[in-house]
């Protein structure tokens, strides 16, 4: 076992798609609680990608948190920061074959990365499709 564990640490993985964020969600009078997402990605080359993350908290107050950006993509993960906005922010994506595994750090979880009040990027995004997705923008629905 660890020696298949060893062998497959190195295999490249394509992270072109799109992911949704696996999280338990109700409707009550058509308003969504629990947190939601979704992130889009599109290969550039081997060690780049253009990535579009949306993570939404649900109701009553719908607070939500995007990013559009070209990150570095080595050894299967992606990382992101704000250095502008939040010189504590990074948010780690880290690929596998079914998703990606979502963990921020942040000194103040209640504005961390600019995102909206109290909003955490954190969580499994599985992978629904490996098409090239358009990509979008989260907050218009804009072609990019």
């Amino acid at each position: 076992f660890y020696l298949l564990l060893v062998s497959c640490k190195g295999r490249y993985i394509d992270p072109t798609g799109t992911y949704s964020l696996e999280s338990e969600t109700k409707i009550i009078e058509k308003d969504t609680y629990g947190y939601f997402g979704e992130i889009q990605v599109k290969k550039i080359t081997k060690k780049r990608i253009v990535m579009t993350f949306y993570t939404c908290q649900g109701a009553p107050s719908y607070n939500s948190g995007t990013l559009i950006d070209t990150l570095n993509y080595v050894n299967n993960a992606a990382i992101y920061s704000t250095p502008e906005i939040d010189s504590s922010c990074c948010i780690n994506f880290p690929f596998s074959n079914i998703g990606v595994s979502v963990k921020e750090k942040t000194e103040d979880f209640n504005f961390g990365c600019g995102f909206g009040h109290g909003v955490l990027a954190d969580g499994f995004f599985k992978k629904t499709s490996s098409a090239k997705p358009i990509l979008r923008n989260p907050l218009t629905g804009g072609e990019i």
